[in-house]
């Protein structure tokens, strides 16, 4: 029995923090009695006390993650000014798993004194901290924090919070008499900025809205060196079609490498838009664009277009073959395959084809038929991990060093070799994985591949690997394919969902 609960809650709530805390109680139960314990205390006006009650049980790094991150959901629902008041200094002190604990209880806590740590921590020395406390006041609608965070995005230092500041501040500025000058200065931002980051987050943030005056910038990013300003370009035209828009289109598609990541989407947006599902090239779209613009109209959102089936086989975008995933089509040319090295991969496949095999003998084999069949021209990497990561090359533009580009053989021999050469043992390190593949700028696909869960590494919280993910990814827009072997995990869902791609599962 918990002692200090005695003294202040009766027994129901005594019996839940009970079961919170006992390691051998089934995890499902654990959560329900946090939540129950939270709910509880709430209705009773203590929920202060209870959180503090609380906190001595789960801020642990002995505590299971996930159930630090349901206690502090749980915290959240309160959105009194007490627990508030007790919450705010912890934000500032304890390890980062203490600090980021409560600022995650602080989400449903918008008062003054919540605020004020808040900004304290746009300076914290930790990455996770200062994003996830900028992600609050952005969240509580704070617009005197504007003004600090616009200098964080002026300044461009701080690369981490960079983009989440600007996109803060934005939300904050908005509708304001502070937005119009701000708009303008995204406008210059997004136009042409030596800061590559900060241009693609400006851009992101004009171009989430459907407002019509912002065509002009649309098509003049859809022509932009970076692929991910053409992205996102593109994903703005296709939920604001016009002539103009289509033009430019189909113009676009003759101007992309064939079997490239734009090529495909451009191939894929066309046909939903025509209703005509794909064609084999690009002069095919131009020649039916060129015969059947006069007829063409938008489809309404009420009326969404049908697309009609692809063509049969494996496509990549414009007709050509695709490369091959555990039977994901990899319709890319800068790709990064992230494989699980863990020593469950020792064990043996139960997948129709494969079953007996292990599953490591079954990765290695994917590997090295994607290897042979990759498309001419292709950049791709290698990132295996397990306690650590270790990755097969720098990065993507490693493909074209001088080594390459003379003996372009070199590449799929030397790929293939370290394919065979993958040895398992250890942890699977998921975050750490991703991580070194979001350093490298040139990745417009990634392909995941684990048979677990995280159990090491910088951050072993699912959600909180979620989050992270979908904040490096927010305006990057880097595609992401999930193959989960063995366990039908959350994680890989999540992520494939999140990032536009495809999840498999195979026994």
């Amino acid at each position: 029995m918990i002692l200090s609960a005695v003294l202040l809650y009766c027994l129901p709530l005594v019996a839940d923090l009970d079961v919170v805390a006992d390691a051998k109680a089934n995890g499902t139960e654990r959560a329900t009695a946090i939540r129950a314990y939270m709910s509880a205390a709430k209705a009773e006006g203590r929920c202060a006390d209870a959180a503090k009650a609380l906190d001595a049980v789960i801020v642990d790094p002995k505590f299971p993650a996930w159930l630090r991150r349901v206690g502090a959901e749980a915290i959240a629902t309160c959105g009194d000014e007490a627990t508030a008041k007790y919450l705010a200094p912890l934000m500032q002190r304890g390890d980062t798993y203490a600090r980021l604990h409560a600022l995650r209880a602080a989400r449903g806590h918008a008062f003054p004194i919540v605020w004020d740590s808040a900004l304290r921590l746009v300076n914290d020395k930790e990455p996770r901290v200062r994003c996830e406390a900028i992600e609050l006041l952005e969240r509580h609608a704070h617009a005197p924090a504007a003004e600090r965070l616009s200098e964080l995005v002026t300044k461009g230092k701080d690369r981490e919070a960079l983009e989440p500041a600007l996109r803060a501040t934005s939300t904050l500025r908005r509708d304001s008499p502070a937005w119009p000058a701000w708009e303008t200065q995204l406008e210059a931002w997004s136009s042409s900025d030596k800061d590559a980051t900060r241009q693609r987050a400006a851009l992101a943030v004009l171009l989430s809205s459907d407002d019509a005056r912002r065509l002009p910038l649309a098509l003049r990013a859809l022509q932009a060196e970076s692929w991910s300003l053409r992205v996102l370009a593109l994903q703005w035209l296709s939920r604001n079609p016009t002539r103009g828009a289509m033009d430019a289109l189909v113009a676009r598609l003759g101007q992309e490498e064939p079997g490239s990541r734009l090529s495909g989407d451009l191939d894929s947006v066309l046909g939903q838009l025509t209703g005509m599902g794909r064609f084999d090239t690009a002069q095919e779209w131009s020649t039916w664009w060129a015969n059947h613009q006069a007829d063409w109209q938008a489809p309404t959102s009420s009326a969404a277009p049908k697309t009609q089936p692809a063509p049969a086989g494996p496509t990549l975008g414009t007709g050509h073959q695709a490369a091959k995933f555990y039977g994901i089509e990899v319709v890319s040319k800068r790709t990064i395959y992230i494989v699980d090295l863990s020593g469950s991969m020792n064990e043996p496949s139960k997948s129709a084809g494969s079953a007996g095999r292990l599953r490591i003998d079954v990765a290695k084999t994917e590997l090295l038929q994607l290897v042979d069949s990759m498309p001419a021209g292709a950049w791709f990497n290698i990132i295996g991990f397990h306690d650590g990561v270790y990755p097969w090359l720098d990065n993507l533009a490693v493909c074209v060093s001088p080594k390459y580009k003379k003996r372009p053989e070199l590449l799929r021999s030397d790929a293939a070799e370290h394919v065979r050469k993958l040895v398992v043992g250890g942890s699977t390190n998921i975050y750490d994985a991703f991580a070194q593949a979001f350093t490298d700028p040139e990745v417009d696909t990634i392909c995941f591949m684990t048979d677990g869960t995280p159990t090491i590494g910088t951050e072993t919280e699912a959600i909180a690997i979620r989050e992270e993910l979908q904040r490096w990814n927010r305006s990057r827009r880097v595609r992401i394919h999930c193959i989960a072997v063995g366990e039908d995990n959350s994680l890989p869902k999540w992520i494939a969902q999140d990032h536009q791609g495809v999840h498999t599962f195979l026994p």
